[in-house]
C-alpha cells in the first residue's frame, strides 16, 4: 500500500520539524558568518579563506543557502501541524533543507582546508584571526547536527512502494495553495494573483521552459552582483564586468537546474536523448565557470603558461575555454550513454 500523506501523530513529523529548525537555524547562523567574514573589511583581513580558491566557495553559497532557506521557509507554511501532510512536500522541503546544510557543510570544510594549509598566514591577525578559526567549531557542531538529524528524519519517511506510479508534485504545485494563504481576503489584488497562478497555462509555461527562465534569471543575478561589486570597488572596466557577470551568472543558472533535477522545483516534460544531453552539457559548463575562477592559477600552472594569471585577459580566455570544453565533454559522454 502506498502511503501519500502523514496523517497527525506520525512519527516522522517530529523527526522532520526537529532536521528542519536545526538547518534553519544553521543557516541563518552561516549566513551571518559568512557575510562578516566576507564582507567586513576589519575581519576579511585576518581571514585564513580569504582569498580563492577558498573565497570562491562562500561568494556563491552566501547567495544560495538563504535563497534556497527562504523558499524552503515559505513551503513549510502548508505544513499544518493539525492537518494531514502530503508525502511530496515533506519529502521535498526536507531535501531542500538537506541542501542548504551540505552547502554549509562544503563551505566549512573548504574553510577549515585554508587553515590546514595555513593559506595568507602573513595576514593572519593575533586579535582576529584566532577568533574566525574558533567560530568555525559551532558552526561544524550545529552542521553535523543537523546531517543527523536529516538522516533520522528521512529513515522514518514511509518508503514508496517499488514500480508504483508516481504521483507526487512539484514546488510549482504549491504556489496557489501559498498564495492563498498568504492572500489578504480583503485584496483584490491579492485574490487576482492566486487566481493568475492556478490557471494551468502559467504553471505550464513555467515548467516547459524551466531552462530559458532560469538562464534569463541568473543573468539577471550575475548582472545585480557584478553592478554591486562595480559600485563598491569603482568601474572595472568592461572586459572584467563582463566576466564576473558571466561567472556568478554560470554558478546560478548550474546550481537552479541541479536543484530543479534534485528538488523538483518544476516538473518538466520528458525531453529528447538530444535535448537532454544538451541541457546536462550546458550545466555542466555553466558549472565550470565559478570552477575556473577557484583554479584559474592552478590550471594556469599546469598548462605550463607561468605562476598565476595576472591579467584580465588571461583570466577570461581561461574561463571560456575551460566551460567550452567542460560543456563538449560531457555532451559527447552524456550522448554516447544515452545511445546505449
Amino acid at each position: 500500500m502506498t502511503i501519500n500523506q502523514l496523517e497527525v501523530g506520525h512519527p516522522a513529523r517530529p523527526a522532520a520539524a526537529a532536521a528542519l529548525l536545526t538547518s534553519a537555524a544553521g543557516a541563518a547562523a552561516f549566513t551571518l558568518f559568512a557575510y562578516l567574514t566576507t564582507q567586513v573589511r576589519v575581519v576579511r583581513a585576518g581571514s585564513p579563506w580569504q582569498d580563492d580558491p577558498y573565497d570562491a566557495v562562500v561568494t556563491f553559497t552566501m547567495f544560495f543557502v538563504p535563497l534556497l532557506g527562504a523558499l524552503g521557509g515559505a513551503r513549510t507554511l502548508l505544513c499544518r501541524r493539525d492537518r494531514p501532510l502530503p508525502r511530496y512536500r515533506i519529502e521535498q522541503v526536507l531535501r531542500a533543507a538537506l541542501v542548504c546544510t551540505l552547502l554549509v557543510a562544503a563551505t566549512l570544510a573548504t574553510d577549515w582546508a585554508a587553515v590546514a594549509a595555513r593559506a595568507d598566514r602573513a595576514s593572519w591577525d593575533s586579535g582576529t584571526t584566532p577568533w574566525l578559526i574558533a567560530s568555525l567549531l559551532p558552526l561544524t557542531g550545529v552542521t553535523v547536527e543537523s546531517l543527523l538529524l536529516h538522516r533520522r528524519a528521512i529513515r522514518r519517511l514511509p518508503k514508496p512502494v517499488r514500480g508504483a506510479e508516481d504521483t507526487s508534485g512539484d514546488w510549482l504545485d504549491d504556489l496557489v495553495p501559498l498564495a492563498n494563504l498568504l492572500a489578504d481576503p480583503r485584496s483584490r489584488t491579492g485574490r487576482a494573483l492566486a487566481v493568475l497562478i492556478g490557471r494551468g497555462k502559467v504553471l505550464g509555461f513555467v515548467r516547459l521552459r524551466f531552462a530559458p527562465l532560469a538562464a534569463a534569471a541568473a543573468v539577471a543575478a550575475g548582472l545585480l552582483v557584478a553592478t554591486g561589486l562595480a559600485s563598491g570597488e569603482g568601474w572595472p572596466g568592461v572586459l572584467l564586468f563582463t566576466v564576473e557577470t558571466a561567472v556568478f551568472a554560470g554558478g546560478t543558472f548550474a546550481f537552479a537546474m541541479i536543484c530543479n533535477s534534485a528538488l523538483r522545483f518544476a516538473a518538466s516534460p520528458p525531453a529528447s536523448r538530444t535535448r537532454r544531453a544538451a541541457r546536462i552539457a550546458t550545466t555542466a559548463g555553466a558549472s565550470a565557470l565559478p570552477a575556473s575562477l577557484a583554479l584559474r592559477d592552478t590550471a594556469w600552472q599546469l598548462l605550463g603558461l607561468g605562476n598565476q594569471v595576472d591579467s584580465i585577459g588571461q583570466w577570461a580566455a581561461i574561463t571560456l575555454a575551460f566551460a567550452l570544453l567542460m560543456g563538449a565533454l560531457t555532451f559527447g559522454v552524456t550522448a554516447t550513454a544515452t545511445r546505449k
